[in-house]
This record gives C-alpha cells, sequence and structure tokens, in this order.
C-alpha cells in the first residue's frame, strides 16, 4: 500500500532535510525499504546532489556479532572515518527504519549485548554528534514492516496487520492529500507557535500527575523549548523526525524528583532483550533510584549497564494527548510514532542544540551547564488523557498545560 506514495514519501524527506542542489546525502535504510530508497535516489539525483552514500542495515549481523564466540568486540576503523567525512558541510543525512529485525537480539546474553552497543555508540559518536548538536540537516522517519506491524496487531494476519499500520502511517503523515509537504509546513509552524507560548511562561518545574505517577521536571533555564522545524548553527532549516508533534526543551539533568509509571510500551532503539512493559522509575536528585516493568526489566538492566548517565534524563517533551497518533487508538511499538501520541522524557543525552548559547564544550562543561551529555538516547512515554501537566512558574503563578486530556496551549 505505502509503495503508492513512496514519490511523496521522498518529496517529504528531501524537505525534511532542506534539500539543496549541490548536496551531498547519506542514507541509512533497512534492507526491506530497497525500494523506497531506489525511488529516493532517482529524486536526489534529478534534483542536483552531487553525491549519494547509501548504507544498508542489517541488525543480523550485530546479533551474531553478539552470540559469537569471540571474546573481544572489534569494529574497523574505517566506519568513523566514513562519519567523519559524512559529518562534513554540504552533507545532509536522511534515516528510513522499519524494525524487520527488532527480534534477532532476544534470547543473547544481556551483559554481552550491553557491552557490545557500549562499543558500537562509541563508534557511532561522530555522526551522533553532528546530529546532535545540529551542525547538519538531518530527517529519519519509520515506515512499517510485518514484524513491527504485528506487534501492534497479533490478533491479525501477517498482511491484515501491515495494511492496517499503513493505513494509519498514511493518516499521520497525510500522505493522501495533493501536496503532503505543504500540509507539513503549516503543522510546523502551529508548533512553533505553541513553542514560543512555553518560552514566555518560563516554568521553573512541570508537575505531571496520574495514576502511579508524581513527577516534577525542572526545564533548563540555559536551553529553548524547540517546536516546528529545527535549525542548524549556519540557519538551514529542517524537521528532524518525520512525522511529529511534539514541542520539547532539555532539562536540568540533577532536579528530576518523584515517580513516573509509563503510559506505553518502552520500545529502544537498541534492542537489549524482552520488550519493556508497565514500567516504572524512582528519581532522586535527577538520578534513576529504583526501577521496575511488569515484563522486560533485564532489558532496563542492560541498558543502564551501557552508560551510567542514562540513569538521568535528557530531554522534556510536550505532545497533545488528542493528537493524530494518539487518536489512532493503538499503540505503535515504534519510538518516533509513540513518542508522538504522549508527552514524554528520554533517558540520557541532551540535544546540544537546545542551547541559549550554542557553543562546544567538554561533557563536564555541557553537565556544569546543566545538560546531560551520556552517549544514549531513549524516548520513554509519560503522557496520556489522564496525566495532568501544570507548569510552576518562576513568579509563582501555574499556568495548566494538560488538563483532563486536554492541551490548554
Amino acid at each position: 500500500m505505502l509503495n503508492k506514495y513512496y514519490d511523496k514519501i521522498s518529496e517529504l524527506l528531501l524537505f525534511g532535510i532542506n534539500f539543496r542542489k549541490e548536496d551531498k546525502i547519506s542514507i541509512t535504510i533497512d534492507h526491506d525499504q530497497r525500494e523506497l530508497a531506489k525511488h529516493l535516489v532517482r529524486l536526489v539525483y534529478n534534483k542536483g546532489a552531487s553525491y549519494v552514500k547509501l548504507n544498508y542495515i542489517d541488525k543480523f549481523l550485530d546479533a551474531a556479532a553478539i552470540g559469537g564466540s569471540r571474546e573481544e568486540i572489534f569494529f574497523p576503523n574505517y566506519l568513523q572515518v566514513i562519519q567523519k567525512e559524512v559529518s562534513q558541510p554540504g552533507w545532509k543525512s536522511i534515516g528510513i527504519y522499519s524494525g524487520i529485525e527488532d527480534d534477532v537480539f532476544e534470547g543473547l546474553p544481556s551483559d554481552r549485548s550491553s557491552a557490545y552497543f557500549k562499543q558500537k555508540s562509541q563508534v557511532g559518536s561522530i555522526m551522533r554528534k553532528a546530529q546532535m548538536s545540529n551542525q547538519l540537516p538531518w530527517c529519519l522517519t519509520f515506515l512499517p514492516s510485518i514484524p513491527m506491524a504485528k506487534k501492534s496487531f497479533p490478533h491479525l494476519s501477517d498482511e491484515e496487520a501491515l495494511e492496517r499500520y499503513e493505513q494509519a502511517v498514511i493518516r499521520i503523515m497525510h500522505l493522501d492529500e495533493e501536496d503532503p509537504v505543504q500540509y507539513w509546513k503549516d503543522k510546523t509552524a502551529k508548533d512553533a507557535q505553541r513553542m514560543q507560548t512555553m518560552e514566555k511562561i518560563q516554568a521553573e518545574y512541570l508537575h505531571f500527575v496520574g495514576p502511579g505517577t508524581d513527577l516534577k521536571v525542572y526545564p533548563n533555564p540555559k536551553a529553548h523549548w524547540i517546536g516546528g522545524m529545527d535549525k542548524t548553527q549556519d540557519g538551514q532549516l529542517f524537521m528532524a523526525n518525520l512525522p511529529t508533534d511534539e514541542i520539547f526543551t532539555t532539562p536540568l539533568w540533577n532536579k528530576t524528583e518523584g515517580r513516573v509509571a509509563l503510559t506505553k510500551p518502552f520500545t529502544m532503539h537498541q534492542n537489549l532483550g524482552p520488550q519493556i512493559l508497565e514500567a516504572w522509575f524512582e528519581f532522586k536528585d535527577g538520578k534513576v533510584v529504583d526501577y521496575g516493568a511488569k515484563q522486560g526489566k533485564e532489558s532496563l538492566d542492560a541498558f543502564f549497564a551501557i552508560d551510567p548517565r542514562s540513569k538521568y534524563i535528557g530531554e522534556l517533551a510536550l505532545v497533545d494527548p488528542q493528537s493524530p497518533f494518539a487518536k489512532e487508538g493503538f499503540v505503535f511499538y515504534n519510538g518516533l510514532y509513540d513518542e508522538n501520541a504522549a508527552c514524554h522524557i528520554a533517558l540520557g543525552k541532551a540535544y546540544d542544540f537546545t542551547m541559549k548559547e550554542p557553543k562546544t564544550v567538554s561533557d563536564e562543561e555541557f553537565m556544569e551547564l546543566g545538560f546531560n551529555p551520556a552517549s544514549v538516547h531513549e524516548d520513554m512515554m509519560i503522557g496520556g488523557e489522564e496525566v495532568d501537566v501544570t507548569a510552576y512558574c518562576k513568579d509563582g503563578s501555574t499556568v495548566d498545560i494538560i488538563k483532563n486530556g486536554t492541551f490548554c496551549l
């Protein structure tokens, strides 16, 4: 079904990176999305791209390395050489993922998986820093695969599950409209207005209250709220996530207090074990001091072993409980879609580009400014129709942000 919209998806992705003639494009794509890759590559070359670097992902390779007999984990140096090249000015980055092999890590030793992904994270630090500091325009999207769809619709056949999921993606991305690009131009402009409202409120902290949740999160006064289009260090507009329906900022890494019960399954970028369901976390002085889950606690154990700073948060995002994502009425089991159906916080790294005074600093200086320099970044959903959010302002006043399932801004 989605193959009918490959041309529109390709145009949206080029809008997302603010494509210009002579750009060099790095495309990272799950291997089952090759037909879309062909449409996209033809389009960028027809529009005057100077070069396209195409990188197919096959998670089987990671799983095989983790499960192999060799004790030492090895990554060749050329991987960082490539990353350094594609992070230079003139390059732009697109990621297209599908969750086609997210189950290949199940049953593998969690300590081995943690060690592997910790080293892989270090290998990928050059590109990650370039993206999270907005050195270059980038855009990522997820398009469903059968394994991804079956998580959401296990009672349906493979084909029916995929069709149901794809129908939701078509609606959310507005692919059935004549000009989806214009829709997203208008949508991001509205998000920017909400962002400006949050800037004016100047909240000292946001209080989340709901079933199992009583949490205070403190926005970093040295960080902007971000909404709508992002902007590179040299002023190019781009759309990092496609689709999107959030406004976000960086919280102070050492100030989060209270307990939070996740309102959706915790789906991480790197699969470290069983799906995490009904997870909860307790924070003190910004740190996760206790946590649990109905299912998948061992996956959380493995995640926290990657980087000690992953027990502190690096993002705070507000999402309308009535967003198009939420109205679809099912769990996507995908971070990009589920994070746009609920307010969320992220465990781990803060985005450099939220800094009001952007500058290159060491990890230690980043922390002194109140930003988390962790090597990982994983969103977890804490909002919903039963979760109220109130801003407690520096002047002593309060502002309802979300009340009784309604976004008040």
